[in-house]
């Protein structure tokens, strides 16, 4: 592997803070100095590029930018042909952020590479991505970040095999403990058949308030369970809904326009990434 350091958010389901988390520990590792790539795979509605104000459209005419070189292409039968032939490939790729990390965002090709996948070897049929890494990215970039579907299908399972290191953002309920120790066998049953030594780097708990036993109760859960790796609570704040309406993470955002639970959410967010960027030097 390349010295570049990897990780990955994944989690088997929706809506517990996946994209929000890679976008701040993006930003934050900005921040601590690194060169930071982030990578949207997590389906067509470019919710990363959102998060950073990055209007994505098909047509030229319209508002926004358009996509020279997909991310999907790293997937197909034409890529190694693309690869080797151009030269600015990754810069056609990539959309600087006002705050610091790249990014490559998701593009509609996704989905039918990812049923293409099924026609290609078991050999190959995993290790696109990290090709991808080895040959464009690690060369340019300290950190690089992939935000994966919510499904364990040749996409994520790619992204898997890329980053090695799996960051969990889970909110608190008793679905989501069953899903945290489901996630810990998969990647178990995942590095065995795919020959990678791939595991969790980082559980967070996400949407955490002092005030709801169900939080408190979550995280004393995660951290017997998972005491070396288990991150920082980030709060329940309205601040980073909001925000990231506003098309910016948390760093973004004045002392002065954030509640304290804000604060306390974006402290929780740097201390993450001191603890995830750690971790994948331990590594």
């Amino acid at each position: 592997m390349a010295s570049v350091q990897r990780a990955a958010t994944y989690v088997e389901k929706g809506g517990v803070g996946k994209t929000t988390s890679a976008a701040h520990i993006a930003v934050a590792a900005h921040n601590m100095g690194h060169e930071v790539l982030l990578v949207d795979l997590a389906g067509t509605q470019n919710d990363l590029a959102t998060h950073f104000g990055l209007s994505i459209v098909e047509d030229d005419d319209a508002d926004g930018v358009t996509i020279d070189a997909p991310i999907s292409a790293v997937f197909g039968d034409d890529w190694a042909f693309l690869r080797d032939n151009i030269d600015d490939l990754l810069d056609r790729m990539t959309f600087p952020t006002d705050e610091g990390p790249d990014l490559i965002p998701a593009d509609p090709g996704l989905g039918g590479a990812d049923n293409n996948l099924a026609n290609v070897p078991l050999e190959e049929r995993y290790q696109k991505l990290d090709g991808f890494v080895e040959d464009l990215v690690a060369d340019q970039y300290d950190l690089v970040i992939f935000d994966l579907p919510g499904k364990e299908d040749n996409i994520a399972l790619n992204g898997l095999f890329a980053a090695r290191n799996v960051v969990a953002p889970l909110k608190p309920g008793a679905f989501e403990r069953d899903q945290l120790q489901k996630l810990d066998a998969t990647l178990d049953e995942i590095s065995t058949d795919l020959d990678v030594d791939l595991g969790l780097a980082l559980i967070i708990p996400t949407i955490i308030s002092s005030q709801e036993t169900l939080s408190e109760s979550f995280v004393e859960y995660v951290t017997e369970e998972y005491p070396e790796i288990v991150g920082e609570p980030v709060t329940k704040t309205a601040n980073i809904g909001n925000n990231q309406n506003a098309g910016r993470t948390l760093y973004a955002v004045p002392d002065d326009e954030l509640y304290a639970t804000g604060k306390r959410a974006r402290e929780a967010y740097s201390a993450n990434t001191e603890q995830l960027l750690t971790q994948l030097t331990d590594r």
